[in-house]
């Protein structure tokens, strides 16, 4: 495995070592699962960004959106099991929309 050096505030190098201690590990393995954990996070806020920009992309070359109210209304009569309709696709207010 490849070293990389990472240069640190002594206060981040204390605070990394009392964790380390606390966790009964080395503060390598604290360090890599950070890493790892960041990266993670950045993986899932990436992909929830391409698939927003998709859905925009569709919201406009459709030019139909479902109403926030009537949506949320029909997600809380889904969660109770309860019996209700789609909500209808309505035309986008061009002014709603934003470059």
């Amino acid at each position: 495995m490849p070293t990389l050096s990472v240069k640190l505030p002594e206060e981040t190098k204390l605070r990394l070592q009392a964790l380390a201690q606390s966790q009964g590990t080395t503060t390598h393995a604290v360090m890599v699962n950070a890493v790892d954990a960041a990266l993670a996070a950045a993986d899932s806020h990436n992909a929830l960004v391409a698939t927003a920009l998709r859905a925009r992309a569709q919201v406009l070359e459709s030019g139909k959106v479902v109403d926030g109210r009537d949506f949320g209304a029909y997600l809380k009569a889904k969660v109770r099991g309860q019996a209700a309709p789609r909500p209808k696709a309505i035309d986008l207010n061009p002014d709603a929309v934003h470059g």
